[in-house]
């Protein structure tokens, strides 16, 4: 299966003039050695004013680019379903594009074409622009001078370009724990000074524990808009986040999210479970047990409230820290993990279940004739114009 699009399409778009003049710079980012930092300094930080505040109606960013990007990179769950991996015969084993440990949570989250970009310098290189214009706006338009949904689509955008382009460096790595979290010894992504915005040198924690909280106090939701590149994190959307869709896509992937074995696992004798994500966001929840309760009754669904309402303490115990690819990685005979080539293997669950039901139809007459899916690709749709957001 291959990205929607070709590499020369998303640069010819990155290269022309499809920004907004006002918004987006183009020189670009210095790369400065990594920094870190403890809970407290962050605390303790001084954030320039201009991170704060905004307008009713003011200047607007055009995600157009990162819209297209994300729209022909990213293949979507779809409606969350509390499936879990079933063995499957021997023969297809050595196919198998889940972890044997995480089968509640396997099948869930959207996907993105890592494979795709591994390989590819090109498209690589669209995603590091990316992120050192989106860095750079606030150089050129104050975002105080945005209205505040602007605002957010702008740090949730930044967020989630930053953990691409991280992740993408470090494919096909599996397992992301300690590169998100780190070590005793060595800080994690996460925790790392590897952005600078408006000249203030800024990890991804300060962004969702620092400046999120303060801009955008008591709406948690805002936590389901920050993906992490793992299984275990908030979706990572299809579209460009805007100032006038925002709102309504983080209770979207709440809703997703809670309704997800990835987020939730109502059912059990070991009572009712939640993702450590919530663990990990617990400045969003002060009473954590009291206040993550109230926010999970909001979004999960009827059949379930009464798990949520009977159990006693809420878990925080649910991990997936698996990278969101497509079609996941094979342990070698030495025991390492590397990249599925992708011409080789049939589609795994992951992709299989997520196929239109042409494809889906197509794809088990070509397993009933013992071939793999090696069909021809669908031709190259030229980008639609998106309009900008409108406030």
């Amino acid at each position: 299966m291959k990205l929607r699009t070709s590499v020369s399409v998303i640069a010819a778009l990155l290269l022309s003039p499809v920004l907004t003049p006002t918004a987006f710079a183009t020189p670009a980012e210095t790369a400065q050695p990594a920094q870190t930092h403890t809970q407290s300094e962050m605390q303790n930080q001084t954030l320039p004013a201009s991170f704060f505040g905004g307008v009713e109606q003011g200047k607007k960013i055009d995600y157009k680019v990162l819209d297209f990007v994300l729209r022909t990179s990213v293949l979507s769950e779809g409606i969350p379903q509390r499936s879990t991996v079933l063995e499957r015969e021997q023969r297809y084993d050595i196919y198998r594009s889940y972890p044997l440990g995480d089968h509640f949570t396997a099948l869930s989250a959207n996907r993105f074409h890592y494979e795709e970009y591994q390989n590819n310098p090109e498209m690589r290189d669209v995603v590091t622009q990316l992120r050192q214009q989106l860095s750079a706006v606030p150089e050129q338009t104050p975002l105080n001078q945005l209205s505040k949904n602007e605002q957010l689509a702008y740090w949730l955008n930044l967020y989630n370009v930053t953990v691409l382009d991280e992740v993408i460096k470090v494919y096909p790595r599996k397992d992301l724990a300690t590169f998100l979290l780190g070590t005793s010894e060595q800080p994690g992504l996460l925790s790392q000074k590897i952005l600078t915005v408006a000249g203030v040198r800024l990890s991804l924690d300060d962004i969702q524990f620092a400046i999120l909280p303060k801009q955008f106090p008591q709406q948690p939701e805002v936590i389901y808009g920050l993906y992490q590149g793992i299984i275990g994190s908030p979706n990572l959307p299809a579209i460009a986040y805007t100032g006038s869709n925002v709102q309504q896509q983080l209770v979207k992937n709440a809703a997703e999210f809670i309704n997800s074995n990835r987020g939730t696992l109502p059912k059990g004798t070991l009572g009712f479970r939640v993702s450590s994500f919530y663990q990990r966001s617990a400045a969003y929840f002060p009473d954590f047990q009291t206040d993550l309760r109230k926010h999970l009754a909001t979004y999960l669904r009827l059949d379930e409230q009464p798990y949520l309402q009977g159990s006693k303490t809420i878990l925080t115990n649910l991990s997936n820290y698996s990278v969101t690819d497509v079609y996941g990685t094979l342990p070698n005979t030495k025991g390492h993990k590397t990249a599925v080539q992708v011409a080789a293997l049939p589609l795994g669950p992951v992709v299989a279940r997520k196929l239109t039901s042409e494809q889906l139809e197509r794809y088990h007459l070509l397993k009933q004739r013992g071939q793999t899916m090696q069909a021809s690709q669908p031709s190259v749709v030229a980008p639609e114009k998106q309009p900008a957001a409108a406030i």
